[in-house]
């Protein structure tokens, strides 16, 4: 993927995937955790003047492992491929396999001239080799430390300092917000503001990695950052520590209408979205616009959650059909809705349970899905913790389906109504778009014009 396809946090990932029930990993006694998410470089697009690049980006910490978790990965792989009655097979490739790694450790041991990595270092990238070699894009093989940076942001806080920020593009690394409450706004960073130093370092032309790594540090230390804010440079000294990041932002429009934005289904997205609700209700929105341009999802769970508060009981929401789902398992909303007339508002990066979410409300005809054809993901990952706590193996292991039973994989939703943004604005980032660009975001407008219309 484009280095400068990516947008990144300045610490950790504000990944697409919650773990429902990460206490599990740790018990005693481990089980499956499903999943929803995006895989790494999934949703990549190039950049261009003042323009979120899209796929998030996934800060990687060091490797650990040891040979047994090749060998247990394979066990696993061979659960999901044959079943049971396979296993005796996987188990003899497991040998054989394995004898291979063996020597060939032993070998680069032996005779190998010059620096050479520990046993385990090489064990551990041979474990993500293998993985990747799947070609499942959705694959992964994470050490404990990985997976512990790969999910450190699910529950709504990481440590950083508080903004979203664009990939260096040779000017510098544009900050696209700075999240209410966090030390960069206390500090005096904004939206727009261009990053060019970190640590008295020039980061106009590093790698997101290298960025990412100056700006993070342990909780309580600082870091000075420069940025050019117009035609001036600026310095800011800011604290790292624990920042919260909102996945949802509302406000009531001019005329009545409610509108609702919605980054991730992940955090505490389900009770932000409820709390919005609730707020609006209580303020007598009757109309809705929800806005999940550029999601590019989150857990099953969540997405199933708030499908429940706007759909009637009994109403389909998706099913999941594949290798854990035997037979298909069906997802029905059981509450009392919130009885807004509602928009949805979609683009070709609203990926995942995002467009489980567009084809809830569009099957079930409960609202107009508005905007361009979205991603097109119609796949579930797994993650399997692996024995001894050596690393977690996450696979594609089902399908989902929208409530009239149609897979989205490759295809997507199709909008009830189709409104491009126009060419100058493609891109933005949402939050900015909405806040500071909305006479220019002919969606919304198309939204807005639907419900004045209902």
């Amino acid at each position: 993927m484009d280095e400068n396809s990516k947008t990144i946090f300045d610490t950790v990932t504000l990944d697409t995937e919650e773990i429902r029930a990460r206490a599990e990993a740790e018990a005693a006694n481990p089980g499956r955790l499903e999943i929803f998410g995006e895989g790494e470089g999934a949703l990549g697009k190039s950049t261009v003047t003042y323009k979120k690049p899209r796929s998030l980006y996934v800060v990687i910490a060091g490797l650990v492992g040891a040979l047994i978790g090749v060998t247990a990965a394979l066990i696993a792989v061979s659960y999901l491929a044959g079943g049971l009655r396979n296993l005796s097979v996987i188990r003899d490739m497991g040998k054989y396999d394995t004898a291979v790694i063996t020597e060939l450790l032993s070998d680069i041991d032996e005779y190998h001239f010059g620096e050479t990595p520990s046993s385990k270092e090489l064990v551990e990238k041979a474990a993500h080799a293998l993985v990747s070699g799947m070609g499942d894009p959705y694959a992964s093989y994470f050490t404990k430390e990985e997976y512990e940076d790969y999910t450190s942001s699910f529950n709504g806080n990481y440590y950083g300092i508080g903004v979203t920020v664009g990939a260096p593009d040779g000017t510098g690394a544009l900050i696209h917000r700075v999240y209410e409450g966090s030390f960069a706004e206390e500090a005096g960073l904004k939206g727009g503001d261009l990053i060019i130093e970190v640590g008295g370092e020039d980061v106009r032309n590093v790698s997101s990695d290298e960025l990412v790594e100056r700006i993070k540090g342990d909780e309580g230390t600082t870091v000075e950052i420069k940025v050019i804010r117009g035609e001036e440079e600026m310095t800011f000294t800011v604290t790292r520590g624990e920042v919260y990041i909102k996945r949802v932002d509302y406000s009531v429009m001019e005329n009545g209408v409610g509108y609702l934005y919605l980054s991730s289904f992940s955090g505490n997205a389900t009770e932000e979205f409820r709390s919005a609700l609730e707020d609006m209700k209580a303020q007598g929105v009757k109309k809705l616009i929800v806005d999940l341009r550029d999601d590019p999802g989150g857990s099953l769970s969540i997405v199933v959650d708030i499908c429940d508060m706007l759909l009637p009981e009994g109403a389909t929401i998706c099913s999941m059909q594949g290798k854990t789902t035997d037979p298909t398992l069906y997802y029905n909303a059981k509450s009392d809705m919130y009885d807004f007339e509602l928009a949805v508002l979609v683009n070709g990066y609203s990926a995942s349970a995002s467009e489980i979410f567009a084809g809830a409300m569009q099957d079930n005809g409960r609202g107009a899905i508005i905007g361009t054809q979205t991603y097109g993901k119609g796949v579930v990952q797994t993650t399997f913790p692996l024995n001894a706590d050596r690393g977690y193996l996450k696979l594609t292991t089902d399908a989902y389906y929208t409530p009239n039973g149609t897979n989205l994989g490759g295809t997507g939703i199709t909008p009830d109504t189709v409104a491009e943004l126009p060419e100058e604005y493609e891109g933005y980032d949402i939050y900015t778009l909405v806040t500071e660009y909305a006479e220019f975001d002919t969606q919304l407008k198309a939204a807005l014009e639907y419900l004045e219309n209902k």
